[in-house]
């Protein structure tokens, strides 16, 4: 899917968007508040079928660039993020290779993921154990999970996500729900509903302890694995640690569907700068 502007080719800027007001150490470098190191797990191996498009939507180009390419380069501008993992389906995985050469992407390294997002998650994480001999991975402290289609990430927000997993073991974002959740009986009819304000919807990034996240993916279940998708329940149930969730600014919205590819292109912030 190809969307082009005449004069932009640079990636989106975060900052474009509206912040919150940010706390009083903003105004120290970030590097200079983290002593720790930080690595990023990226998992692409969706088919992209909720978008009803034939492309998976994070290899879907805008303004002349996949949308995970936009992605990536928000965490490559985070100095203080060492090494960004990729994990993407093998069908995809010479298309994700020429992506990294095309657009100069350094700090990445591309895996083979799984059938589930929990399997390529796991495969992700693994790879820091398995390539002790790699002078280019380094295990970190804090591993940063996050989704290959929100390319809107703010590096003050990714701060504070990484310094809460370092605090409590596992951190997350959330934000308010915007529509009321309800449940349903069999036949399709209402059977009760959730009181909106006491319920957030669970979003990313979501960062971690790496020992914490590979302990729990360790003692995984084969029905976690298949049907699971939330990775703070997993270290709760297996590691005892409740993450700090942490509320998110509105940025981090997710391309999901068809429409929602053509509202970040008409976006009025959607606009590149150098």
């Amino acid at each position: 899917m190809e969307a082009d502007r005449e004069g932009l080719h640079r990636p989106t800027d975060p900052q474009s968007f509206p912040l919150r007001e940010a706390d009083s150490s903003a105004s120290c470098p970030a590097s200079e508040r983290l002593d720790f190191p930080v690595a990023v797990v990226l998992p692409a191996g969706g088919s992209g079928e909720r978008t009803g498009l034939a492309t998976p939507k994070q290899f879907c180009t805008f303004l002349g660039r996949p949308l995970i390419s936009y992605t990536i380069q928000a965490f490559e501008r985070v100095t203080w993020v060492k090494n960004i993992v990729i994990v993407v389906a093998n069908e995809s995985l010479d298309l994700m290779k020429n992506i990294i050469q095309k657009h100069g992407h350094k700090k990445v390294k591309v895996v083979l993921g799984g059938p589930t997002r929990h399997r390529s998650i796991f495969n992700g994480l693994r790879v820091f154990m398995e390539s002790q001999d790699d002078s280019q991975l380094t295990k970190p402290k804090v591993v940063v999970i996050h989704d290959a289609v929100r390319p809107f990430m703010e590096e003050e927000f990714l701060l504070k996500i990484a310094n809460a997993a370092k605090e409590h073991g596992a951190a997350g974002a959330i934000r308010p729900l915007v529509s009321t959740v309800i449940a349903t009986t069999s036949e399709g009819y209402l059977d009760h509903s959730l009181e909106r304000t006491k319920y957030r919807a669970s979003e990313m990034p979501q960062a971690f302890l790496f020992d914490t996240i590979y302990q729990a993916y360790q003692q995984c279940t084969e029905y976690d694995f298949e049907f699971g998708t939330e990775c703070l329940h997993l270290v709760l149930q297996y590691c005892g640690t409740n993450a700090k969730l942490v509320e998110g600014p509105p940025t981090l919205w997710k391309v999901r569907f068809g429409f929602s590819v053509q509202l970040m292109l008409s976006c009025p912030n959607f606009h590149l700068t150098n």
